[in-house]
């Protein structure tokens, strides 16, 4: 009698574990600027969500009939990227992402509710250095930050760099200097770059139906329009003129001036008006050595002076002669798609000249990172993994939506959220990555419940 009253006691405290550490265990894949020179997290995270599917399975969850063969096509797909050859002979072990998918597929709705829950929490927690970080700048607060070489190495070698303070990153290479001084910068948080805030909060919030509440929505909303991602401001504003439309809300216009505004900056329609910092006046009229460095180097202007007249170290924006100051943006507008650069259009053409078992085999797991000028952009599934790869992506992720939709409650809100993963996947086509295929299953999955996000409250511990 006794055990069985502990046995039934433990159960609900181990049943309130599985979605928070899962959530954690999606999240780390993310890979934020404190694990980057590590993989050893992403095989923890994998053991680990492969522990929580079996814990799941234990308490009654049980995988959906419809949903099963979708599942068995993308662990298909998995298993065959992970074997095909990379550039210099070598393969990508994509075997660690399995166990994610083994768990997505075991939880119930009511779990996948509650992951999607916890992650939002996680993710809205780590953008807040990074916003006030944000904010300060904008403000023209001083701060101090240090230089963290990007992550890409092909533009961390042509001088590209991170402004860094504990737990905040701002992309330095895009900004506009504002009248007061301040300066915009785009929100990278604790991640490679703005674009993955943007995509991420996008997709947070399609799965609470573009609801602004609870709190951490807020957050994340606040992150994604000071990521200034072109991504984030298109999906946001589809999302938000459809919760118009459904719930005929006033208050909804608001969220949608700001993503305007915000959209408007971005393409550089307008642009703030801000005079030559008197640094930068100075040397026009009499340059001094202070200023540029006889190696080209920008300096920083002092954040703030101290009592005695020394200048700290870091710095907001670079300062040299007017003359010389390039015209600043918030994304770069060589290209208008920049997702494909020239290089990946030179690749796909290749790859259409190419014989038979290229066509079906691909070019090489990393080709369109060797050759395609590490382009992010869905024609990498063919260059990649060839015809066979892009049909079992393309028929798993259509499966899997089918089985979805056909299962909510609200499947106008289900669709529109697949709406905008399609439009995510032009640019960001590496969904099977754990904390991508988590959005992917979660997001959907809550945003088609009769509750959402919003009616849930603070996650229980």
């Amino acid at each position: 009698m006794t055990a069985a009253i502990r046995t039934y006691s433990a159960t609900p405290s181990l049943d309130a574990c599985v979605a928070p550490l899962f959530a954690l265990c999606a999240w780390v894949t993310l890979n934020p600027y404190f694990l980057w020179y590590s993989l050893r997290h992403m095989a923890v995270a994998g053991l680990l969500s492969g522990c929580l599917a079996v814990v799941a399975f234990l308490l009654g969850d049980r995988p959906r009939r419809r949903e099963l063969p979708g599942f068995i096509l993308i662990c298909l797909f998995v298993v065959y990227i992970s074997m095909l050859p990379k550039i210099d002979g070598t393969t990508t072990r994509w075997y660690f992402v399995l166990p994610t998918l083994m768990a997505l597929c075991v939880f119930s709705d009511q779990r996948r509710g509650k992951v999607l829950q916890w992650f939002g929490w996680i993710f809205a927690i780590s953008l807040i250095p990074g916003i006030v970080v944000s904010l300060c700048a904008i403000a023209n607060i001083p701060i101090t930050l240090d230089r963290v070489p990007l992550l890409n190495p092909t533009m961390a070698e042509a001088g590209g760099y991170y402004l860094h303070a504990p737990g905040a990153l701002l992309l330095s290479g895009n900004n506009l200097s504002l009248p007061w001084g301040g300066e915009l910068y785009r929100l990278c948080a604790m991640y490679d770059e703005p674009g993955m805030v943007g995509t991420l909060a996008a997709f947070l919030l399609a799965g609470n139906r573009f609801r602004l509440k609870p709190f951490p929505f807020l957050i994340i909303f606040v992150g994604g329009v000071l990521s200034f991602s072109l991504a984030f401001i298109v999906m946001a504003s589809l999302g938000f003129l459809f919760r118009l439309v459904q719930a005929r809300s006033a208050i909804t216009l608001l969220p949608l001036a700001v993503l305007g505004l915000f959209g408007l900056l971005v393409l550089g329609i307008i642009k703030p008006s801000a005079p030559p910092p008197p640094v930068a006046q100075a040397a026009a009229q009499a340059p001094d050595e202070k200023a540029v460095t006889q190696s080209g180097d920008l300096l920083f202007s002092p954040a703030a002076d101290s009592a005695n007249g020394s200048a700290s170290d870091a710095a907001t924006t670079p300062q040299v002669p007017a003359a010389q100051q390039p015209e600043q943006h918030l994304r770069q507008t060589q290209y208008l798609n920049n997702r494909s650069l020239p290089e990946m259009d030179k690749l796909l053409a290749r790859y259409f000249d190419a014989d038979t078992k290229t066509l079906l085999f691909g070019m090489g797991a990393d080709s369109s990172v060797v050759y395609g000028g590490v382009s992010q952009v869905v024609t990498r599934l063919l260059t990649d993994f060839g015809l066979i790869g892009a049909l079992l992506f393309a028929l798993s992720m259509i499966s899997l939506t089918l089985a979805i939709t056909h299962n909510a409650k609200r499947r106008l809100w289900v669709l529109l959220f697949f709406a905008l993963f399609a439009l995510s996947i032009y640019q960001r086509p590496i969904v099977w990555m754990p904390y991508a295929f988590t959005m992917f299953i979660c997001s959907s999955t809550l945003a088609g419940r009769r509750k959402s996000a919003s009616n849930l409250q603070q996650p229980a511990t």
